[in-house]
C-alpha cells in the first residue's frame, strides 16, 4: 500500500575499491551502462561515483580521487515518502543507497524518486493519492495522542456531471480541492481518495475534527462555482486515541479507520446534504 525504497530502487550498480582506476570504471560505465558505483575501503563504504563524476574524471586517477561523499544509506524497508523527506532535509545528497543489513542492494537518485512520486499525484487536482494518507496516518499514530480521518464525499456529483458535462464536473473537483487545501492546517494531510471523494488525516480529537468538517462544508457551500452550480458535501469522521499504542498492526488499524470513515460519509449522505456522521474506533477492541 505504501511503497518501499526497495520497490523502486535501481539495482544496476557496482561495488569498487577506492584504489580502482578511473579508466576501468569508465569502461564499465560505457560498456555495461552502470551509472552508479559504491566505493569501499576494505569493507566500509566511503563514497559514491555516478555519471556526473565519471564524465569529467581524468582516466589516470583512482576512485578515491573522484568519488563523492554526498550519499546516505537507508534500510530497504524505508518508505518512499520517508526518502522524500531525507532528500528534502539533505539538499546536497545526490544518491541514497538501499541496504539489506550491511549490503548495498540498490540506489535512488532524486530523479528516480521524483518519477515515482509523480505517479502518486492526481493529475486533475494536483493532490496526492491515497497512499499519501496511509503513510502520514502511520506517522501520526506513532507520534501523536489522537488521530482522525475525515472522509469528504460530494453530494450528488453524478448529477453535476450529467447535467453540465464532465469538463464542468472536473472544474468543480479542482475548485473543491483548492478549498480543501485552504481549509486544513500544516499538521494535517489531504488527498483525493477516488472520484469525488477526498480524505484528510489529522492529529485532532473528534470534536476538533468535527469543527474542521463544519468549516469545510461552510467553505464549499459559500463558494461560487461555474454556472452557479450548487455544490455540497457529506462528511464521515472516525478517530481514536493512540496514547496507549496498543495496536499490534498499525496498518490494519488505519485500513479499518479509512473504511469506517468512508462508511460514515455514506451514512451522512443518507441523512441529507451537508451532513456529518461520526463513528469512533475502539482501539482496545481491535488491539
Amino acid at each position: 500500500m505504501v511503497k518501499k525504497v526497495l520497490d523502486i530502487s535501481e539495482k544496476k550498480l557496482m561495488k569498487v575499491d577506492v584504489l580502482t582506476g578511473v579508466k576501468k570504471i569508465q569502461n564499465i560505465f560505457y560498456e555495461q551502462s552502470i551509472k552508479c558505483f559504491s566505493v569501499y575501503d576494505n569493507d566500509k563504504i566511503v563514497g559514491v561515483i555516478t555519471e556526473k563524476e565519471l564524465v569529467v574524471a581524468h582516466p589516470n586517477r583512482i576512485a578515491a580521487d573522484v568519488m563523492s561523499d554526498k550519499y546516505i544509506c537507508v534500510d530497504f524497508s524505508t518508505s518512499v515518502w520517508e526518502t522524500k523527506k531525507i532528500f528534502e532535509l539533505n539538499k546536497d545528497v545526490e544518491v541514497i543507497f538501499v541496504q539489506d543489513e550491511n549490503e548495498i542492494i540498490g540506489y535512488l537518485t532524486r530523479m528516480i524518486l521524483s518519477i515515482e512520486l509523480g505517479k502518486s499525484v492526481d493529475l486533475l487536482t494536483g493532490l496526492y493519492k491515497s497512499d499519501y494518507i496511509f503513510y502520514n496516518a502511520y506517522n501520526l499514530f506513532k507520534s501523536e495522542d489522537n488521530i482522525s480521518i475525515i472522509f469528504i464525499d460530494l453530494d450528488n456529483f453524478g448529477y453535476i456531471d450529467k447535467r453540465y458535462g464532465h469538463t464542468i464536473g472536473d472544474s468543480v473537483l479542482k475548485k473543491v480541492a483548492d478549498i480543501l487545501k485552504k481549509s486544513i492546517n500544516k499538521d494535517s494531510y489531504l488527498c483525493r481518495y477516488a472520484g469525488d471523494e477526498f480524505a484528510v488525516v489529522t492529529p485532532y480529537s473528534i470534536d476538533d475534527s468535527k469543527r474542521l468538517a463544519q468549516n469545510i462544508i461552510k467553505a464549499i457551500n459559500s463558494y461560487i462555482f461555474p454556472d452557479n452550480i450548487q455544490v455540497s458535501a457529506s462528511i464521515g469522521i472516525t478517530g481514536c486515541s493512540t496514547h496507549n499504542k496498543k495496536a499490534d498492526n498499525i496498518l490494519e488499524l488505519i485500513i479499518n479507520m479509512v473504511n469506517t470513515a468512508s462508511l460514515s460519509s455514506t451514512r451522512a449522505k443518507q441523512k441529507g446534504y451537508n451532513s456529518i456522521s461520526i463513528k469512533n474506533i475502539d482501539i482496545d477492541a481491535i488491539a
